[in-house]
């Protein structure tokens, strides 16, 4: 994957794409939910700047400092009128305490709609990235850094949450504020107007901050994904590093890394708490001018200026918010950006066939292939791995594959069963050419794969073997394991089926693990099984009995065996040997 940019001049251009990428998928989430969302921010903030005014004729007819002119007074003498002092008070006391309740209905409502939003959001871009990679061509799939993709998948992606939270936030703080001002223009104007210049001048502090922000959401992506590595690979490699007693290097490297991690949020969260220190500095500065301006030049009534402190009061709130909501998007991009370029990395544009490609139909038949011609190398400056390869399998043959490490077994089974594509020739089964993606794709849940590496996942042998055919009854399942050699150790087994299998199978011995991947392909029902160096952790005993499965197998797939060696008493109709490239027929 691109490495994440620095924070210079060319990163702050390189946001662009990444802040349109998350705002893009923001309004996919629908118009009519964000309405709904602004609609309560602006509800809320004007119930509270309604209920602040308020305060100014509860507080006149609490201290009876008279009525001041204006709509306000107008509204106050209207209600002593029609009531009285003491009912108007009354009123006034319900009123106010109506619009808290009410403020805290449509702040929760608000606050649960946020939250699930973001949720959503953070969903629908993990689903997404999971989506490409389980639909990525094995081609692309074999590039990646498996470390990176598993950080970006979970630390990335969650990351969004909390940008995105802080972003809708401090939009909402952008709304609150302009309402709150508003209600304190319409009690002082002058004033309002001199307290919201003082508050301005934090504004130079901001782009600092920004860079910062950028900053340290690259060190969290970069740092963040080379710990995740260090810690990757000390858990894949943990029985080896006990081996050779080089643990401690694993451990001082992520320690490491975790060191440079904290020493880079600690100065960036030094630097928010100063500048937040600074901007509280300004506001109380800015409520001393108030009071002072108040009271000596104004004179203005006590009810009313009690009103319009608590008014702006408030304004430091919604404006630290909408601060945070920036820096946290800023700080989120880099994020972003690394799933972007995992996105692209994955996807690869398929050209558009003029018709659609045909498969072999389902059948209960051996499969029967054919390669011509056909040509692969690993990457575009690279030697050719395979180099016209002409191979002709019937219906129910065994074929063995035989030739050094490096000599292309492994390749030239891959494009077999369609996990490839030549870069030249053609593969056809059942004389129909397997000629573009949705073909290999279909042509591959018609085979059977024995990988040299038996993989089990960490669950039990039940699970494991129902991976492979869901559908798959209690019958079939002991029919495969039958057929696979296995059944006689699982039965042994205290919880037989439901004996979880441990990280990778490590609960089983490799001959152990290796004939449940064998069982689990069978299970299948394959009209092509693949065994790549599947019989080399079996003793000879299991081994010969494996064998005689397989010749048994015939008559029901055409089986292809990827080995070293050539058991001397297998019957194959065919052996041959691939070095450098190039097949020849194998004689024995």
């Amino acid at each position: 994957m691109a490495a994440t940019p620095g924070a210079d001049t060319a990163s702050w251009r390189a946001l662009r794409e990444p802040a349109r990428a998350y705002c893009t998928s923001m309004a996919a989430m629908g118009a009519r939910r964000i309405a709904g969302l602004i609609a309560l921010v602006l509800c809320g903030a004007t119930v509270e700047g309604v209920g602040i005014v308020l305060l100014v004729p509860l507080l006149l007819l609490v201290f009876g400092n008279g009525v001041p002119a204006g709509r306000l007074g107008a509204l106050t003498r209207h209600l002593v009128a029609a009531v009285g002092p003491g009912s108007a008070l009354s009123v006034l006391v319900l009123a106010f305490a109506g619009l808290v309740v009410l403020r805290a209905v449509i702040l929760w409502r608000r606050d649960r709609g946020l939250i699930a939003f973001s949720t959503d959001l953070v969903d629908r871009w993990r689903g997404d990235l999971v989506t490409v990679l389980a639909g990525a061509s094995w081609t692309r799939l074999r590039a990646l850094d498996r470390g990176k993709v598993e950080f970006a998948i979970t630390s990335d992606v969650g990351r969004l949450a909390q940008g995105g939270d802080r972003l809708l936030r401090g939009g909402m703080a952008l709304v609150q504020l302009i309402v709150l001002g508003a209600f304190a223009l319409s009690l002082a104007p002058a004033l309002t107007l001199a307290v919201l210049a003082l508050m301005a001048l934090a504004l130079p502090f901001a782009r600092r901050l920004l860079h910062a922000a950028w900053r340290q959401g690259a060190v969290m992506t970069i740092r963040g994904g080379r710990r995740h590595n260090a810690f990757a690979e000390f858990m894949a490699g943990l029985k080896l590093a006990k081996a050779h007693e080089a643990q401690d290097r694993y451990a001082e490297e992520f320690i490491a890394l975790s060191a440079e991690i904290r020493h880079s949020g600690l100065a960036y969260a030094d630097m928010q708490m100063r500048n937040a220190q600074a901007y509280q500095a300004i506001t109380a500065l800015a409520a001393a001018l108030l009071l002072l301006a108040g009271i000596g030049w104004l004179h203005m009534a006590p009810a009313v200026l009690s009103a319009l402190l608590v008014l702006l009061a408030r304004l430091p709130g919604p404006a630290v918010n909408l601060a945070q909501g920036a820096q946290s998007l800023v700080q989120m991009l880099p994020a972003v950006a690394e799933l972007i370029a995992l996105r692209q990395l994955l996807i690869e544009v398929q050209p558009v066939p003029d018709a659609p490609g045909a498969v072999p139909s389902p059948s209960n038949l051996p499969a029967a292939l054919q390669l011509s011609a056909v040509r692969y190398r690993h990457g575009p400056h690279q030697a050719d791995v395979l180099r016209g390869i002409d191979l002709t399998i019937g219906s129910g043959e065994m074929i063995a594959l035989l030739g050094p490490s490096g000599g292309g077994k492994t390749t030239l089974g891959d494009i077999l069963i369609g996990l490839i594509a030549p870069d030249q020739g053609m593969i056809t089964v059942d004389g129909v050419p397997i000629a573009d993606a949705d073909a290999r794709a279909r042509w591959r849940r018609q085979i059977g794969y024995v990988p040299q590496d038996p993989f089990l996942f960490d669950r039990s042998l039940r699970e494991n073997l129902l991976w492979a055919a869901p559908q798959a009854d209690e019958a079939a399942l002991w029919d495969a394991l039958d057929q696979a050699e296995a059944a006689a150790f699982v039965r042994a087994l205290p919880d037989g089926l439901e004996t979880r299998a441990g990280d990778r199978g490590s609960r089983l011995s490799g001959g152990e693990r290796q004939r449940l991947c064998l069982a689990r392909a069978l299970l299948r029902r394959p009209r092509l099984l693949v065994l790549d160096e599947a019989t080399n952790a079996l003793d000879r005993v299991v081994e010969q009995r494996m064998l005689q499965t397989l010749v048994r197998l015939r008559s029901r797939t055409t089986l292809i065996l990827i080995t070293h060696r050539l058991p001397v008493d297998l019957p194959v109709d065919a052996a041959y040997r691939l070095s450098d490239g190039h097949m020849t027929e194998h004689r024995a």
